[in-house]
């Protein structure tokens, strides 16, 4: 069986959600024995060298990895990429979330491999690139279309909306019902939709009636971890200018960090993450985390170095759906984590027991002093967290899974027919 997969992102280095996820995903469509080849094509805002590409088709021997087509991030207010936008909207009906991963190269790229290859399974590896359909359409109609969710989308953007003063709150609401209209009809359109929680399938079958089939993250079990330090030091990591992240962090580091630091006066914060842009060569860091402290690092190369310096780490996420790939990240480094309910959602945890889960922030300031000065919680919250994943994350949970959202029965019976079929 041979598959295409259309990625939104590269995914070197893996330093946000997106990018674990489809390395996994990508790990795991290689493992499955009736798969023979995988064509990753993505879209990328940064240059990658060949050698990057040619180590990564080493570390997965059935991945063919092509060069990324460069697409700079794009934001609603830059006027650079409006006209594309406004015509992708006008003519395809597209909201934001696909109208700015338009491509005219990456079409071109899609449609020569469709006509050179035949392929079985096209893996759409986000809505956002729900654009290219159209080209798998024309050119290979029988190939089955999988479609990746990682969020209910439309809901981010609504909850966005909810944080927005008028008229700034308008526009936003109106991108989520825009979205909300789209998502449905891809659900509908596809063969397969994978969703990364039952939650989010769930929600999928009540906003389109459709059945998605959960595949969980996968993350290889780890070295257990022993603590390096015994200083009160915490850390976070996540995508710095993802709106979501950004907006846990300007409440963690307003509202919750001064109470933090009245209880543990010695406590410190390290922020790391992509994202954040720079002016006059330092970090342009926004004023709600310039807080005594706390320090942002920005990207760091390797997380273990983060993982070293602190005992335990925090998460405040508000909103949102889908499963964060940080709290899998943490379990699976063996780091104790401190959360909000709606960072939980979609993981089959219990508070106290595989992550400390608090939403106020008062109560959100009593878990953090709570890991840090309990040693042994630390040990139960790591120990929690490494069976978790052994239950829940590991590659063969997840195989299974991934094989009937390819439909590889369906597409072995149909190849079977074709070879019995007189010429």
């Amino acid at each position: 069986m041979n598959c295409l997969f259309v990625s939104l992102d590269f995914v070197l280095p893996p330093d946000r959600g997106l990018r674990v996820r489809t390395l996994s995903q990508l790990r795991l469509l290689a493992s499955l024995p009736r798969v023979e080849r995988v064509t990753f094509l993505s879209l990328s805002a940064e240059a990658i060298s060949a050698d990057a590409l040619r180590a990564l088709e080493r570390e997965l021997p059935k991945v063919k990895v092509l060069a990324p087509v460069r697409q700079p991030v794009l934001r609603m207010r830059d006027p650079r990429h409006a006209p594309r936008m406004l015509f992708a909207r006008a003519r395809f009906g597209y909201p934001y979330l696909v109208a700015k991963s338009e491509n005219a190269a990456m079409h071109a790229l899609v449609r020569r491999h469709l006509r050179e290859q035949r392929y079985d399974v096209v893996y759409i590896g986000f809505l956002g690139m729900m654009g290219y359909v159209r080209d798998v359409r024309s050119l290979a109609p029988n190939a089955r279309i999988v479609l990746e969710e990682h969020n209910v989308e439309w809901e981010i953007f609504e909850r966005l909306a909810d944080r927005k003063r008028p008229p700034r709150s308008w526009a936003w609401r109106a991108e989520a019902r825009a979205l909300r209209r789209y998502e449905i009809r891809a659900l509908r359109e596809v063969n397969s939709v994978i969703a990364i929680s039952d939650a989010d399938a769930r929600a999928f079958k009540e906003l389109a009636g459709i059945d998605a089939v959960v595949v969980p993250q996968v993350f290889e079990a780890r070295a257990p971890r022993v603590e390096s330090t015994k200083a009160p030091s915490l850390a976070y990591v996540g995508h710095l200018t993802w709106q979501p992240n950004a907006h846990g962090l300007d409440w963690f580091c307003e509202s919750v960090w001064p109470l933090v630091r009245a209880r543990v006066p010695d406590a410190t914060l390290k922020i790391a993450g992509s994202g954040l842009p720079k002016r006059d060569g330092r970090l342009d860091v926004p004023a709600a985390w310039q807080k005594p402290g706390i320090e942002v690092v920005g990207f760091v190369s390797d997380l273990e170095d983060l993982y070293r310096s602190s005992v335990a780490m925090v998460a405040p996420i508000l909103g949102g759906s889908g499963v964060r790939m940080k709290l899998i990240e943490s379990m699976s480094a063996g780091m104790p984590t401190v959360t909000t309910t709606d960072g939980a959602a979609g993981l089959d945890v219990v508070d106290g027991r595989e992550l400390l889960i608090a939403d106020g922030a008062p109560e959100f300031a009593d878990r953090i002093a709570e890991v840090l000065a309990d040693a042994n919680l630390r040990v139960r919250l790591r120990a929690a967290g490494y069976a978790f994943l052994e239950r829940h994350h590991s590659a063969a949970a997840a195989r299974p899974r991934l094989e009937a959202a390819l439909g590889i029965r369906a597409i072995e019976a149909d190849a079977s027919l074709r070879a019995e079929s007189p010429v």
